[in-house]
């Protein structure tokens, strides 16, 4: 603020100041409440800072003993921001986010009343709620309700949108999350059962798939090569099987013989 700009200037570039402080605010307390329930109906522990509030990142949540530092952010344009802006008596100041300041954004998105969980590495990114009326690639919220590492974009073929007509066609329409991926109960028990491969087959996707839902439960996976133990084991027990029968049919006819 100039020191020598009239007493009236700085009077309305204070309030100015003020009003663009308390909307911000505003929009990021909705966000973080709107994410806290979200996530704690999804049964993670919050963890909030009671002293600091210029930490990078607004809260913690906790969950099979594994910690996500979580920054909420409030998208009216669908954009997973990559910068802070924040304003102080010294106006308005801005930073970018670097990639260790926290995991995921928790980005709540308006105009459908949900949240989503980009990873720290989607900043800049925009993730769609309406099928776009383009060719081009997008991200698409449901593939982020829960903490997402990696997504692919869709295309609007995926919904059987017809960009000529601009109508969608319900016989061909995909839905928009392909398969319903297990509960994570049925995951851990899942994953100890078979390979994923197998898993991946049993619901019609690929392994990566499959890891990226045990990655978003935090589902422990067998060590490398379990599986090949488990199969030279399984064949081995055969294996003594059949040579405890073979040996004991020889015995019965040695004594028939007899």
């Amino acid at each position: 603020m100039n020191p020598q700009a009239p007493l009236s200037d700085m009077m309305i570039t204070s309030v100015e100041g003020s009003l663009l402080l308390h909307h911000t605010k505003n929009k990021g307390d909705i966000a973080a409440t709107k994410a806290i329930a979200d996530l704690t109906l999804k049964g993670y522990l919050i963890l909030t800072p009671l002293v600091c509030e210029h930490l990078p990142f607004d809260f913690v949540a906790y969950k099979d003993d594994k910690f996500y530092k979580i920054q909420a952010k409030y998208a009216g344009d669908n954009r997973v921001v990559n910068k802070t802006i924040w304003v102080d008596k010294n106006g308005t100041h801005q930073k970018k986010y670097k990639v260790n300041d926290f995991d995921f954004y928790a980005v709540y998105l308006p105009d459908i009343d949900k949240v989503v969980y980009p990873s720290v590495h989607f900043n800049g990114c925009y993730i769609t709620t309406q099928i776009p009326n383009s060719a081009t690639p997008f991200y698409w919220w449901e593939d982020f309700t829960d903490f997402t590492e990696v997504a692919s974009k869709r295309t609007y073929k995926e919904f059987g949108v017809d960009l000529t007509t601009r109508k969608v066609n319900p016989d061909s329409r995909i839905h928009t999350r392909k398969v319903e991926r297990p509960s994570k109960e049925e995951l851990e028990k899942l994953v100890w059962e078979k390979p994923t491969a197998q898993i991946g087959r049993d619901f019609s996707v690929s392994d990566k798939a499959v890891e990226k839902w045990c990655k978003a439960y935090g589902v422990e996976k067998p060590p490398r090569g379990y599986w090949v133990k488990k199969a030279y084991v399984k064949v081995e027990e055969q294996l003594t099987a059949h040579n405890k029968e073979k040996t004991h049919n020889l015995s019965l006819s040695k004594d028939v013989n007899f």
